[in-house]
């Protein structure tokens, strides 16, 4: 007995089977199942919806973060040029600048902590960050007596602390239980649409179906500017799993779709007769650009050749795709356009994100980074955010001028300092490499007056913390391995500003920076200074602690190092659990009964912890967190963590 496949418009081949015909609407189906897929994600929405609400009813959040820009800033201080480094310069702010700090918390004082010294390289920032030192504040009478401190709202990692560690906890590199949940949970709807009254071997066309039903959503995933990350107010980095692991699903039901057929068309003799037909053609089509989706989107391809191959053959094999799955069968033409639709907006989007403007490029040295200013666009981003910068110079090479790559963004917005967007790239491989040496051949133009300016294209900004405010925390600690110090700079030298303009609720900030060479501090020193600086003089308090995990190479040089009070280098891995601790204490050192004793009285909010840098450093820091006791957490307000990826 058999069926003829041809109900609900799939095809025209009959398939051999031993069942009556299926009383269930495929067409249907697989449109309900979308249904629930979209109900479930809205139920997502609305529970972080409160937490979006607060955020935007402060109207800088409705600017930032969306579109850069550039806006007129008054008393904007002149960029100093990088003496060469022949020169001898001396930190712009002395130890002596520095007033007396009281004693610090004995469970930072380290024993292997580094002797000051007189010395220090130039600065690497190459402008003035005088602006950030002062006494007074920059919020004028009105905001000081409105107090204008951002509004916390606690997330629910913050409410479920016990659950948010166990979705946290790491099953294998870029896979936690949260994650696994979420694929399982989406793999459990897929094989309920595709074993629901039917059978795989007998009845290959409901595959087929759902392979179609989930082009929109494996494409609007994968968009940079995707209407599921605005809603929830994660970055296309966060949802990039889900992007792949749904792609593998519809590879997976096309070709359980295809092998049900070629099956029934072996078993019966037909192959021949059916495959050379019109609309099977264009299905083999589609089948082979599906497959060379998957092959070609491994991790080799996309961490190894990801501008070369991956690329260019996602592009050419999704449009391969589309057009003959149309041709193929009508019942996907909807379904195609939805995702076309999707596509367009993120072009449209990334059209108006992006900029093409001049950029002045620094080597640094013993940081193994290139330093991109961009003085033009001074404004836009939120602190943790990323850009995609193309540097349209031949100098990058015959098709490395096309490339883009993502940066976090190193400085912070509106900054008078008159730098701008700043970028710190790290020598990771072939195009970040000739970015150095195009920046080493600048720097040596600049010396002998040629010049060191080149046009790049940046995009963004995307990323950040989504619909948490940093500056709404009472405490904030910020964990950065290598070259994720960029997401942490910007984040502390954001709240310091938010600081002086009454805009923070933050009393006490901690960023630890964990290298391999100490020489790495070196050019950061003037920055750290600067930072600490203004510290001294503001409500909220700063440490900065440094910790090396490779023998210096030349201790000495290590020892001549000039390191201001509040910041400490030492030959450890960071201890982490304590380090929360102490930054836990200084948060609730100014609150007496949950109440804080100065500046508009009130409560604890919390404590948030950022992290960029090596999986094995973000598993550390989720450990500690997780195992911070629960009573001083609950005093405290809760503890946040917020994860940056390193690389996607």
């Amino acid at each position: 007995m058999s069926v003829l496949a041809a109900t609900n418009g799939s095809t025209t081949a009959p398939v051999a089977t031993h069942a009556a015909s299926p009383t269930v609407d495929n067409s249907d189906l697989v449109f309900n199942v979308d249904l629930f897929l979209i109900c479930a994600f809205g139920l997502f929405v609305l529970m972080l919806l409160p937490r979006a609400t607060v955020r935007f009813t402060h109207k800088r959040e409705w600017v930032n973060g969306h579109f850069l820009h550039s806006v007129r800033l008054h008393n904007v201080s002149s960029i100093i040029r990088r003496p060469s480094k022949r020169d001898a310069v001396l930190s712009p702010f002395p130890a002596a600048h520095f007033p007396t700090h009281k004693q610090s918390d004995p469970s930072y004082d380290f024993d292997d902590t580094e002797k000051w010294a007189t010395t220090t390289d130039a600065s690497h920032t190459f402008a003035s960050h005088t602006d950030l030192v002062r006494k007074a504040s920059t919020a004028s009478g009105r905001e000081r007596r409105r107090q204008n401190v951002p509004t916390h709202m606690p997330g629910w990692s913050t409410m479920l602390p016990t659950l948010a560690a166990i979705l946290r906890t790491t099953l294998r590199p870029g896979l936690t239980i949260g994650k696994g949940l979420v694929e399982l949970t989406y793999f459990a709807v897929m094989l309920y649409a595709g074993l629901y009254q039917s059978n795989p071997f007998t009845q290959p066309i409901r595959a087929g179906f759902v392979a179609v039903s989930q082009i929109p959503i494996v494409v609007a995933l994968g968009t940079k500017n995707n209407i599921i990350g605005m809603l929830i107010g994660f970055g296309y980095e966060r949802l990039n799993y889900l992007h792949r692991f749904a792609g593998r699903m519809l590879v997976l039901a096309a070709n359980v779709h295809a092998i049900g057929y070629f099956y029934s068309w072996t078993s019966s003799g037909n192959f021949a007769k059916y495959s050379a037909k019109p609309d099977m053609q264009w299905a083999f089509v589609a089948l082979i650009a599906t497959d060379l989706l998957l092959l070609l989107s491994t991790n080799m391809f996309r961490e190894k050749f990801y501008n070369s191959i991956f690329i260019p053959s996602h592009v050419i094999s999704i449009i391969v795709f589309l057009v003959a799955i149309c041709f193929h069968v009508p019942f996907a033409v909807p379904y195609v356009f939805y995702a076309v639709g999707f596509y367009g907006l993120d072009r449209l989007m990334r059209l108006f994100k992006s900029r093409v403007t001049t950029a002045r490029l620094r080597p640094l040295p013993d940081l193994g980074m290139t330093r991109v200013e961009i003085p033009t666009i001074n404004a836009g981003w939120r602190a943790g955010q990323h850009v995609r910068i193309r540097v349209l110079s031949l100098g990058m090479g015959l098709r490395g001028w096309a490339e883009a790559h993502p940066f976090t963004i190193a400085s912070v917005s509106r900054s008078q300092s008159g730098e701008g967007l700043v970028l710190m790239c790290k020598k990771a491989g072939d195009w970040t490499n000739r970015l150095y040496e195009l920046a080493q051949r600048a720097d040596y133009g600049e010396a002998n007056g040629i010049g060191s300016t080149v046009r790049v294209l940046v995009e963004g900004p995307y990323g950040g913390p989504g619909h948490a405010i940093f500056g709404g925390f009472s405490g904030a600690m910020f964990v950065a391995g290598g070259s994720g110090v960029t997401f942490a700079l910007a984040a502390v030298q954001d709240l310091m500003k938010k600081d002086l303009e009454y805009k923070s609720r933050v009393r006490a900030i901690e960023l630890v920076w964990s290298v391999q060479d100490p020489a790495a501090l070196q050019p950061l020193i003037p920055l750290f200074t600067t930072l600490l600086a203004q510290s001294a003089n503001s409500y909220a308090s700063l440490r900065i602690s440094v910790f090396y995990t490779r023998a210096p190479s030349s201790p000495e040089a290590v020892k001549a190092y000039r390191l201001p009070p509040g910041l400490t280098l030492s030959p450890m891995r960071p201890k982490l659990p304590g380090i929360l601790s102490g930054v836990v204490d200084r948060s609730a050192a100014l609150f007496s009964g949950g109440k804080e004793r100065r500046r508009g009285g009130g409560a604890l909010t919390g404590v948030i912890v950022g992290v960029c840098g090596p999986a094995s450093l973000g598993d550390e820091v989720r450990k500690a967190v997780a195992e911070f006791p629960s009573k001083r957490r609950k005093a405290v307000g809760g503890i946040e963590l917020h994860e940056e990826a390193f690389g996607w």
